[in-house]
């Protein structure tokens, strides 16, 4: 077995304990404390939330994914599909295809892993007071204040046709839950802060923020070291920080470099920094055809920014030398950038520019 995992929620002995976070996020719940919770992608917000709630004993979990929602009726069906992941007894489940009679919900079985799912009825979901009935749903089943209702990538309601009148009945029955935790997931910060910090959006202060950043780099590099010995590697901290910066700190791409070192070396093995090249060729050989289709989305202004900012960082993206590098004027930079950001090619933090995926950064820099 690979001692490490990216890409998907982990648990268990891959998840890198967070106790401060895991903590405050249960108080949070036992409380019936709405959160926005802010981070960049793949920083581990959901691999948290999932253990963290699911290690309180009267807490059940509703989770339901957001990411590129594209209509009220695929909102609807992904509300009463996690609800449905959620349904560890048929009573619950019961329950909940009663409440939501209306969507003319149908229960059928994942023939890939045995699990129960509810799909709806798409013409249903369509119509007007849809989203009513699933939200009355999910509310009474919540009503028993053992529930925390977690929105992923909660920032992608906004793709949604009429997407403030989503928001504002959301709104309308949020407000009368006050035993029930709702968590708000995001990592396009700018698209959550319109929700949340916009006086005209209807969830304006409607929340608390907490924000999930780099894990603790002293536990990271415990946990790191402990997976490599368990899969027969031996590795310095000091390789380890260069991983990591590497990585901008961000969990699942270090997990990415860690499991291709780990592919790349051979059994007893002593990792060091002279194996990062063919660990980073790995990832390029599975990555390289998604690279190319970015590239050839970009215009001619996105790529050159692009490269420049792979090759030289993105400190000083707006600087006069910046912009001669690039041979465009800052009013272009400034729209170039803001595209990328919406692109998800690259997002700010603490004032610089990164990408979103640093492999992809490498890749450019080295064309």
């Amino acid at each position: 077995m690979k001692p490490f995992k990216y890409g998907c929620v982990v648990s268990g002995e891959n998840f890198c304990p967070r106790p401060e976070l895991e903590r405050q996020l249960q108080e949070f719940a036992a409380s019936g404390q709405n959160l926005v919770i802010q981070g960049e992608r793949r920083m581990g917000k959901t691999s948290l939330i999932k253990h963290a709630i699911g290690g309180m004993r009267k807490m059940r979990l509703v989770y339901i994914d957001l990411y590129y929602i594209n209509s009220l009726s695929d909102f609807c069906g992904r509300v009463m599909k996690g609800i449905a992941k959620a349904s560890e007894e048929m009573s619950f489940l019961k329950k909940a295809v009663q409440l939501a009679f209306r969507l003319r919900p149908v229960i059928a079985v994942d023939p890939k892993d045995g699990s129960t799912t509810i799909s709806v009825d798409t013409r249903a979901a369509a119509e007007p007071d849809s989203l009513g009935a699933v939200l009355s749903t999910l509310a009474k089943i919540a009503a028993d204040g053992r529930t925390c209702i977690v929105f992923d990538e909660f920032q992608d309601i906004l793709k949604i046709e009429n997407a403030m009148a989503v928001l504002a009945e959301m709104r309308s029955v949020i407000q009368f839950q006050a035993d029930t935790p709702y968590f708000f997931t995001g990592s396009v910060r700018n698209d959550m802060m319109s929700i949340f910090d916009n006086m005209d959006s209807p969830f304006y202060k409607s929340a608390l923020t907490f924000t999930v950043d780099e894990i603790d780099q002293v536990a990271f590099t415990k946990f790191i070291a402990e997976r490599f010995r368990k899969g027969d590697r031996h590795i310095e901290n000091g390789v380890i920080a260069k991983i990591i910066d590497f990585a901008d700190g961000v969990s699942g791409d270090v997990q990415e470099l860690c499991e291709a070192l780990w592919e790349t070396t051979g059994s007893g093995a002593e990792v060091s920094s002279d194996d990062f090249s063919a660990a980073i060729e790995l990832i390029f050989s599975r990555e390289r055809g998604g690279y190319e289709a970015i590239v050839e989305r970009l215009t001619n202004p996105q790529a050159r920014l692009l490269c420049a900012l792979a090759k030289n960082g993105g400190a000083q993206v707006y600087s006069a030398d910046f912009a001669a590098n690039v041979n465009m004027p800052v009013s272009t930079i400034r729209r170039v950038i803001s595209r990328l950001e919406e692109d998800r090619l690259i997002f700010r933090r603490k004032g610089v520019y990164r990408f979103s995926n640093p492999f992809f950064r490498e890749w450019l820099s080295r064309s």
